[in-house]
Parts: C-alpha cells; structure tokens; sequence
C-alpha cells in the first residue's frame, strides 16, 4: 500500500504525518482533518492564546473559578497524573519557572517565580485559582495533540497504519507499513528502534539547552543527561516522562517504568550508549 507523507508547522515545530493508504486523496484529507484538530487543541491549550481555557486560567485572579472545555480538562488530568507518576519532578503549575528558565519575555514574571495552586472539580468542568502563578502545559501538549490525532485516524478515517511525529519529540506509531513489522524510529546517531501501536516521548539539552525546572526544587539541575526517552501507549505521558526522565534518578526511572508499564532510555553526553530501562 502507498505511504503518503504530509507537513505543517504547528505549534512552533514541525508536524508530520505518514499515512499508508490506496488513495493519495483520501490520506490527504485525512491528514488536514489532523492538522485541523491540532490547530483547534492550540487555541484551547496555549498561554500565549488570548482566549485559550489555559491563558484565562493563567489571567484569572485568586478565587476566580474558570469553566474549562472537555479537552482542556482531559489534559490537565493527564498533566495531574504525570506529576503523580514522576513523584512530583514535574508540575504544569510551575509555569513562571519555566518561563524565567528559557528566559521568556511574554510574561512578566516576578523575580521570585511562584509555583500557582489550583482547586480542579472535574466533574462540573471548573478549576479555581487559589493563588497566583501560571500553568504551562509545554510538556505534555504536544503528545496530548498527537494522542487526539491518532484517536481520529482510527475512528473517523479508518487508517490502519500511520506514523505522526510531532517536532520528533512526541511520535506515535500506528501498527506497520507494509512489507514491514514496525516502523523505524531514529533515536541518536545511527541508533533506531522498531515502534508499533505505541507511542514514544523525548527529551534533551541539545536544542534549548539546560532550560528544564525540577519542580521538586524550582532549579535547573546540574548534570542532566544529554537525551531522555519514554515509550508507552499514550503519547501524552510519554511527552511528560521523557521531561521527567531528565531529572530523575536512574533507579527512579526504573521503578517507574515497571509502576506505570513504561519503557525509557538515557543517553548520558552526546554520542554515548544509549541505555534502556524495561518495564518487566
């Protein structure tokens, strides 16, 4: 069957989607339905979206309540559960942090960045700010896009096999190609994993740097390692663990990978040998 491959900037990255099917225009269009569906998750999940469920979050004053739409609620609670699953080294409500780290000039942020508490009453839709500061769901929002993408191939379209990558960092890969038992996945150099049915997450320093917050300490810390990787089946924790990756312990690593039904990999300086942690 013909691999179809499709483009597009979103999200301040570049988006791309492989679609195995007979029809040129049938995977087109159901790679635009995608690109739509991304486009409409941004305008509710970016801070830097005036009228986003996050900004009016983000911009309501201490007691405010905000009503949030059912996607902005699915991914908080799946940003609230990486932050259980990490032991608390990542924290959506650690914003301002992350803001001063990569030095972000959108926001005015204190000198004293403060970590915002939030009161989340899931069953009527509302989140009340309990004190100031601002959530960012840098982490995770990539990987929640893709999650709801795959969710679409598969249940409006009826796509049987498709590899979207998101930037490279949050990839999913749906079933095989043909002639073909997974799909190739390059993780560093000349090192590739086969990936089917399964999402996978990454991290680093290598683009921007040693910018990531340990919201256990609200620091940088120092020695990271150079790239992190999380493989599991949803594609928005994996985007959040490869985050966490870079600032947990390798025996933290592994015990979550067998907790939470994980796979990880550390590759410690660039060019070094990538090492894997299974969930069993």
């Amino acid at each position: 069957m013909p691999l179809h491959e499709f483009d597009i900037e979103a999200m301040n990255t570049s988006l791309r989607i492989q679609i195995c099917a007979e029809d040129f225009i049938y995977a087109k269009s159901a790679a635009f339905a995608c690109f739509a569906k991304t486009a409409a998750i941004e305008d509710l999940l970016s801070m830097y979206k005036f009228g986003s469920d996050i900004s009016m979050i983000n911009s309501a004053r201490t007691g405010d309540v905000v009503k949030l739409t059912d996607t902005a609620q699915e991914c908080l609670l799946s940003a609230f559960k990486a932050n259980e699953m990490s032991k608390g080294a990542i924290d959506v409500c650690m914003g301002e942090f992350f803001l001063k780290a990569k030095g972000d000039r959108h926001f005015d942020i204190p000198a004293e960045p403060r970590r915002g508490k939030f009161a989340f009453d899931p069953e009527n839709y509302l989140i009340q700010k309990l004190s100031d500061g601002l959530i960012d769901l840098g982490a995770i929002g990539k990987g929640f896009a893709v999650d709801k993408m795959v969710e679409n191939l598969v249940e409006e379209w009826e796509i049987k096999s498709a590899l979207i990558s998101f930037g490279g960092s949050s990839v999913y890969a749906l079933s095989a190609p043909d002639g073909a038992d997974a799909w190739e996945i390059e993780l560093a150099g000349a090192a590739k994993i086969p990936l089917k049915d399964a999402a996978l997450g990454a991290s680093g320093t290598a683009v921007q740097g040693a910018h990531i917050i340990d919201a256990r300490t609200g620091k940088v810390p120092e020695n990271m390692p150079f790239r992190t990787w999380a493989f599991g089946a949803d594609a928005a924790v994996c985007d959040a663990m490869s985050t966490a990756f870079m600032l947990m312990a390798p025996e933290e690593i592994s015990v979550a990978c067998k907790e939470y039904g994980l796979a990880a990999a550390l590759q410690r300086t660039d060019g070094a040998k990538i090492e894997f942690f299974e969930m069993d």
